[in-house]
């Protein structure tokens, strides 16, 4: 059972979104794939279509040159001559692009390239012609006539290079090309019809198989439920598997099941039980369980404290006959300390707790001697705070046990009462060994507080509605406690006190 829940891990959100996104992946992954094989042959094939294009071009401006060249040899006027020479000079920057996008090399195709070049070296010539043409002043020359035909020559050679031998070279190219782009298309084809059954077939099975992972968790719960509605609650666990909502839901079930068996078994238990035993029997029980009570309470009522402070007081006055001063002050502030605790207070002021705190102090005193120091500071403005009684003590009580006690050269405790923000802190700070805090956020985390602690947290939180705060924390890594108290603002109130017999 844990195998599979550690092996079909995950939400059912996560499930289906892994699912979906994987499928999409993959499909977008071949349709990248297929559009860029197509985009490639398209982009082959505008670049071929623009030879044509270049073509044509190089052979309409070969016969505007040829006609501008015819121009400027018969324009005897300087101005139009040097306007059809900037015309002729636009036109040879435009053959040279239209001869750079037909240009290929040698290892490509060789034919084409020595067609090229020979165009550009006719253009050339043209050009070097039409120089020397121009530079003579015997225009009725032979020379001169010679030059001129033999350039015009040149035009109908590099016209016929252009139509008749270039082109078809490239129209028989582009025939190899078709064919092998038709057997191409064709290959593309199988393989986008066998892709797109593989996708469908993936996807049926993951569908599939997401499906059945979804549903037999649920029949499993619903086969479960016809037996716990029919009163069979002894079947089989129901398998912890699937995604982790359905896992929660099968452990809710398998706790149900289990849950209505023992109440089931508890009922019949009872049932017969009662069957058993007679009413008189019943009354007689309870009977006891009263008397086993008030014998408890009697034991309770022997323990009297109001007995134990009147004999230390007579304990006090023997002592000062004694002339035991001394023990007079130690035995008249544990007197003090007992009217104190013995009183019922709904609260009391922070000044009578501060000054039952010193008195307990001051005991320990007489025990630790030298080994004890404390203080304790409280504006003037705070004393008449009202607080719950016995908050305090407790937590210095704690630190003289479980702090200072421990430690030989003994230490201090430190009282201090600030105001911060409409709230009043009070700090308890001891220089013992320190509060383990992994012990003390364990016991928290399990329920097991100490019972003092408990007390004071849960009498606080009644007396102030849940708005004070209690914090334990350690001074540094070599030892001291600190406790903080931060209590609401609250003066005045009422203090219901109920003096004890003397």
């Amino acid at each position: 059972m844990g195998t599979a829940a550690k092996r079909q891990r995950g939400t059912l959100q996560g499930w289906l979104l892994s699912y979906n996104l994987g499928m999409l992946i993959i499909i977008l992954a071949s349709v990248i794939i297929l559009f860029g094989l197509l985009f490639t042959l398209l982009a082959q094939m505008q670049s071929r279509n623009s030879q044509y294009e270049a073509i044509n071009t190089l052979s309409r401006q070969i016969s505007q040159h040829r006609l501008l060249f015819t121009q400027i040899i018969g324009e005897d006027d300087p101005l139009a001559a040097s306007s059809l020479n900037e015309e002729l000079e636009i036109l040879n920057h435009d053959l040279r692009i239209t001869l750079h996008r037909l240009a290929v090399d040698y290892e490509s195709d060789s034919s084409r390239y020595f067609i090229q070049k020979g165009i550009a070296n006719g253009l050339q010539f043209i050009a070097e012609s039409l120089e020397a043409l121009l530079s003579m002043e015997d225009r009725q020359s032979p020379e001169y006539f010679s030059r001129f035909y033999a350039t015009d020559k040149v035009y109908t050679y590099l016209q016929e290079y252009t139509v008749n031998r270039y082109l078809p070279l490239i129209v028989r190219a582009d025939i190899a090309w078709i064919l092998t782009t038709e057997h191409k298309i064709l290959n593309y084809r199988a393989i986008t019809i066998l892709l797109f059954v593989l996708i469908a077939i993936t996807y049926t099975i993951a569908t599939y198989e997401m499906t059945m992972r979804l549903v037999r968790p649920v029949d499993t719960m619903v086969q479960s439920a016809r037996q716990i509605i029919n009163g069979h609650f002894d079947g089989p666990e129901i398998p912890i598997e699937g995604p982790v909502e359905l896992q929660y839901l099968e452990q809710s079930m398998n706790q149900m099941r289990e849950s209505l068996r023992e109440r089931m078994e508890m009922i019949e238990e009872n049932a017969q039980l009662e069957k058993r035993i007679h009413r008189q029997e019943v009354e007689r029980i309870r009977t006891t369980r009263e008397l086993e009570k008030a014998r408890y309470n009697a034991l309770q009522s022997q323990i009297n404290p109001h007995f134990l402070f009147n004999t230390l007081n007579v304990i006090s006055r023997t002592a000062l006959f004694e002339g035991a001063d001394a023990t007079v002050d130690l035995l008249d502030t544990l007197a003090s300390i007992f009217r104190y605790t013995l009183q019922h207070h709904d609260d009391v002021t922070l000044a009578e707790e501060l000054l039952f705190v010193r008195k307990y102090l001051t005991i320990q005193q007489y025990r630790f001697k030298e080994r004890l120091t404390f203080s304790v500071e409280c504006p003037p403005q705070l004393s008449d705070l009202r607080i719950p009684p016995l908050v305090v003590q407790p937590f210095v009580e704690n630190a003289m046990i479980h702090g200072l006690e421990p430690k030989v050269e003994g230490g201090s405790v430190t009282i201090a009462v600030a105001e911060v923000a409409k709230s009043v802190v009070i700090t308890i700070t001891d220089t013992g060994v320190g509060i383990d805090l992994e012990q003390l956020g364990r016991a928290q985390k399990e329920g097991k507080q100490h019972i003092g602690i408990k007390n004071i947290t849960d009498r606080l939180n009644l007396y102030y509605k849940g708005k004070a705060q209690v914090d334990i924390g350690r001074v540094n890594e070599a030892g001291g406690t600190t406790v903080t108290i931060t209590l609401p603002y609250r003066s005045g109130g009422k203090k219901s006190v109920h003096p004890t017999d003397r």
